[in-house]
């Protein structure tokens, strides 16, 4: 627009300064000389917008060619019924990777708590010596033999009768009293990936764990059967060379 101001104008009650105008001249084709609208930013400060045809014949003046508008198609990604879908699918396919990693920690578990069912003995462990008046490996054992040999082991490792054997049976207590545990660590799950990896990490804890345990009870049942033999054990023949001297066995 082309514009012109002018001042000097009445004095203004609200400011004591003299009113002023700017008029701004649009080029409008087709129109004759008319005030468009009046402005009033400020106290008695106006501005009047006149749209003409006398300045259009100036390029400076002329108003730019509007440019050809562009259609705008929009839709969504996925429809209703599409995206109830996915969630679904989402959700099934969530759901079906929690049940196979329970039972897989399920079956972990069993197993884990089978095999140290297993280690754990019933009777004087394999290799070690036989009590006088026990019954070979092929023969059936005796029940009464079997309850005097460990109320001998309980007499020589001074420990209360069944303590030995809670501790032997409980996996909660396999080195101490009933309030012994251990500390529980806790971690917030926000995604399949952070399950998977937790599932390995407790794969690989319970693996060493049961390594760990497997050492300590293989020691403990050694300690334990050398104490309760009343007589030197009776070691299978070695090769020449290798025969230990009889103090040595009693050390």
């Amino acid at each position: 627009y082309h514009s012109q101001n002018y001042v000097n104008g009445s004095r203004c009650d609200l400011t004591g300064r003299a009113r002023e105008t700017e008029v701004r001249f649009l080029c409008e084709e087709g129109a004759g000389d008319y005030i468009a609208r009046v402005d009033e930013p400020q106290s008695c400060s106006y501005i009047l917008t006149v749209h003409t045809t006398r300045i259009c014949h100036h390029p400076f003046l002329r108003p730019p060619a509007g440019a050809a508008p562009q259609p705008i198609l929009c839709q969504p990604a996925l429809s209703p019924a599409q995206y109830v879908e996915y969630v679904r699918a989402q959700v099934s396919d969530t759901k079906r990777k929690v049940e196979e990693i329970s039972e897989e920690l399920k079956t972990l578990d069993t197993r884990l708590w089978s095999e140290r069912d297993a280690k754990t003995p019933a009777q004087p462990p394999e290799g070690a010596p036989v009590a006088h008046g026990d019954a070979a490996p092929g023969d059936k054992p005796d029940p009464a033999k079997e309850a005097t040999f460990w109320e001998r082991v309980r007499e020589v490792t001074g420990k209360a009768g069944g303590q030995e054997d809670s501790a032997r049976v409980s996996p909660w207590c396999p080195r101490g009293g009933p309030h012994t545990r251990k500390k529980i660590h806790f971690k917030v799950i926000r995604s399949p990936g952070d399950l998977l990896q937790f599932i390995e990490e407790l794969k690989e804890s319970t693996k060493k764990a049961k390594e760990k345990a497997s050492e300590e009870e293989e020691e403990e049942e050694q300690e334990v059967a050398a104490k309760a033999s009343p007589d030197p054990p009776i070691p299978e023949e070695p090769p020449t060379g290798e025969r230990e001297r009889p103090e040595e066995e009693e050390e």
